[in-house]
Protein backbone atom coordinates (compact mmCIF):
# COMPACT_ATOMS: atom_id res chain seq x y z
CA UNK A 1 0.00 0.00 0.00
CA UNK A 2 1.34 3.50 -1.23
CA UNK A 3 1.37 6.38 1.64
CA UNK A 4 -1.81 7.41 -0.03
CA UNK A 5 -4.86 5.07 -0.84
CA UNK A 6 -8.41 4.56 -1.46
CA UNK A 7 -9.67 0.88 -0.52
CA UNK A 8 -12.83 -0.45 -0.68
CA UNK A 9 -14.40 -3.70 0.11
CA UNK A 10 -18.68 -4.88 0.11
CA UNK A 11 -20.08 -7.06 2.57
CA UNK A 12 -23.52 -8.07 3.61
CA UNK A 13 -25.00 -5.08 0.89
CA UNK A 14 -22.46 -2.72 3.39
CA UNK A 15 -19.93 -0.83 0.84
CA UNK A 16 -16.47 0.08 3.14
CA UNK A 17 -14.26 2.57 2.05
CA UNK A 18 -11.07 3.57 3.29
CA UNK A 19 -9.36 6.81 2.63
CA UNK A 20 -5.75 6.54 3.69
CA UNK A 21 -3.09 9.30 3.77
CA UNK A 22 -2.75 12.48 1.49
CA UNK A 23 -5.52 12.60 -1.08
CA UNK A 24 -5.83 15.04 -3.57
CA UNK A 25 -7.01 15.58 -6.65
CA UNK A 26 -4.59 13.91 -8.14
CA UNK A 27 -6.50 10.90 -8.04
CA UNK A 28 -9.48 12.10 -8.70
CA UNK A 29 -10.40 10.54 -11.72
CA UNK A 30 -9.61 7.06 -10.17
CA UNK A 31 -12.13 7.97 -7.47
CA UNK A 32 -15.04 9.27 -9.65
CA UNK A 33 -14.55 6.50 -11.76
CA UNK A 34 -15.16 4.02 -8.43
CA UNK A 35 -18.24 6.42 -7.41
CA UNK A 36 -19.99 5.80 -10.96
CA UNK A 37 -19.87 1.92 -10.24
CA UNK A 38 -20.49 2.18 -6.89
CA UNK A 39 -24.12 3.97 -7.85
CA UNK A 40 -25.01 1.15 -9.48
CA UNK A 41 -24.95 -1.18 -7.09
CA UNK A 42 -27.87 -1.88 -4.38
CA UNK A 43 -26.33 -1.30 -1.18
CA UNK A 44 -27.86 -1.26 2.21
CA UNK A 45 -24.92 1.32 3.82
CA UNK A 46 -21.56 2.94 3.14
CA UNK A 47 -19.49 3.19 5.37
CA UNK A 48 -16.16 5.86 4.56
CA UNK A 49 -13.55 5.76 6.65
CA UNK A 50 -11.32 8.69 7.62
CA UNK A 51 -9.78 7.64 10.54
CA UNK A 52 -6.46 7.17 8.58
CA UNK A 53 -6.26 10.04 6.20
CA UNK A 54 -3.97 12.75 6.82
CA UNK A 55 -5.51 15.54 4.05
CA UNK A 56 -8.58 15.78 1.75
CA UNK A 57 -8.01 18.21 -0.79
CA UNK A 58 -11.99 20.33 -1.81
CA UNK A 59 -11.54 18.11 -5.07
CA UNK A 60 -12.14 14.66 -3.06
CA UNK A 61 -14.11 16.04 -0.51
CA UNK A 62 -16.55 16.76 -3.18
CA UNK A 63 -16.38 13.57 -4.39
CA UNK A 64 -17.12 12.00 -0.97
CA UNK A 65 -20.14 14.11 -1.06
CA UNK A 66 -21.26 12.87 -4.86
CA UNK A 67 -21.23 9.50 -3.01
CA UNK A 68 -23.54 11.02 -0.04
CA UNK A 69 -25.71 12.26 -2.70
CA UNK A 70 -26.59 8.99 -5.10
CA UNK A 71 -26.75 7.26 -1.61
CA UNK A 72 -29.39 9.51 -0.49
CA UNK A 73 -31.39 9.45 -3.81
CA UNK A 74 -31.09 5.65 -3.29
CA UNK A 75 -31.41 5.05 0.26
CA UNK A 76 -33.62 7.62 1.45
CA UNK A 77 -30.63 7.98 4.43
CA UNK A 78 -27.55 9.56 4.94
CA UNK A 79 -24.20 7.40 4.74
CA UNK A 80 -21.54 7.20 7.50
CA UNK A 81 -18.65 8.72 7.76
CA UNK A 82 -15.75 7.74 10.31
CA UNK A 83 -13.66 10.35 10.95
CA UNK A 84 -12.18 10.09 15.23
CA UNK A 85 -9.78 12.90 14.49
CA UNK A 86 -10.26 16.39 15.67
CA UNK A 87 -9.23 18.77 13.17
CA UNK A 88 -11.14 16.27 10.28
CA UNK A 89 -14.07 16.64 11.96
CA UNK A 90 -13.87 20.45 12.51
CA UNK A 91 -13.33 20.79 8.76
CA UNK A 92 -16.53 18.20 7.78
CA UNK A 93 -18.58 20.31 9.96
CA UNK A 94 -17.60 23.64 8.67
CA UNK A 95 -18.33 22.57 5.10
CA UNK A 96 -21.68 20.85 6.35
CA UNK A 97 -20.79 17.21 5.90
CA UNK A 98 -23.15 17.07 8.54
CA UNK A 99 -25.93 17.71 6.68
CA UNK A 100 -25.18 15.20 4.26
CA UNK A 101 -23.59 11.88 6.47
CA UNK A 102 -24.13 10.09 9.67
CA UNK A 103 -20.68 11.14 11.08
CA UNK A 104 -19.28 8.81 13.73
CA UNK A 105 -16.03 7.55 15.75
CA UNK A 106 -15.97 3.73 15.15
CA UNK A 107 -17.98 1.30 13.65
CA UNK A 108 -19.27 -1.76 15.04
CA UNK A 109 -17.83 -3.88 12.27
CA UNK A 110 -14.83 -2.87 9.46
CA UNK A 111 -13.34 -5.52 7.40
CA UNK A 112 -9.57 -6.70 7.45
CA UNK A 113 -9.09 -7.20 4.00
CA UNK A 114 -10.02 -4.34 1.83
CA UNK A 115 -8.65 -3.97 -2.06
CA UNK A 116 -7.75 -1.15 -3.72
CA UNK A 117 -10.14 0.68 -6.30
CA UNK A 118 -9.10 -0.17 -9.73
CA UNK A 119 -7.49 2.63 -11.82
CA UNK A 120 -8.94 3.42 -14.93
CA UNK A 121 -7.74 3.98 -18.66
CA UNK A 122 -7.65 7.57 -18.04
CA UNK A 123 -6.08 8.50 -14.72
CA UNK A 124 -5.48 12.22 -15.15
CA UNK A 125 -7.63 14.68 -13.44
CA UNK A 126 -10.15 16.34 -15.74
CA UNK A 127 -11.51 19.84 -15.41
CA UNK A 128 -15.19 18.15 -15.85
CA UNK A 129 -14.71 16.14 -12.29
CA UNK A 130 -12.79 19.19 -10.82
CA UNK A 131 -15.73 21.34 -11.92
CA UNK A 132 -18.84 18.74 -11.15
CA UNK A 133 -16.40 18.40 -7.02
CA UNK A 134 -16.54 21.82 -6.36
CA UNK A 135 -20.26 22.14 -7.79
CA UNK A 136 -21.15 19.42 -5.46
CA UNK A 137 -19.78 21.32 -2.30
CA UNK A 138 -21.40 24.71 -3.07
CA UNK A 139 -24.88 22.31 -2.93
CA UNK A 140 -23.52 20.78 0.43
CA UNK A 141 -23.53 24.18 2.39
CA UNK A 142 -24.55 27.54 1.36
CA UNK A 143 -20.96 28.94 3.15
CA UNK A 144 -18.95 26.99 0.80
CA UNK A 145 -20.56 29.09 -2.30
CA UNK A 146 -18.16 31.86 -1.19
CA UNK A 147 -15.19 29.37 -0.76
CA UNK A 148 -15.56 27.86 -3.96
CA UNK A 149 -17.12 30.40 -6.51
CA UNK A 150 -13.94 31.31 -7.69
CA UNK A 151 -12.49 28.43 -8.92
CA UNK A 152 -16.07 26.99 -10.06
CA UNK A 153 -15.64 30.09 -12.52
CA UNK A 154 -11.95 29.55 -13.68
CA UNK A 155 -12.91 25.76 -14.55
CA UNK A 156 -16.45 27.02 -15.81
CA UNK A 157 -14.03 29.24 -18.19
CA UNK A 158 -11.74 26.55 -19.05
CA UNK A 159 -14.18 24.21 -20.05
CA UNK A 160 -15.86 27.11 -22.37
CA UNK A 161 -12.22 27.34 -23.84
CA UNK A 162 -11.56 24.17 -24.41
CA UNK A 163 -15.56 23.68 -26.45
CA UNK A 164 -14.75 26.52 -28.77
CA UNK A 165 -10.62 25.97 -29.00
Amino acid sequence: MSEFNIQTATEDGICHIRLTGRLTFAMSQRFDAFIDTLALENLADIIIDLRKADYLDSTILGLVAKIARSFIARAHRKPTLLSSREDMNLLLESMGFDSAFEIRVSAAVTPFLLDDIPVPAEEAPTPETLLEAHKLLMDLDDRNIDRFSTAVETLEGTLERKKSG
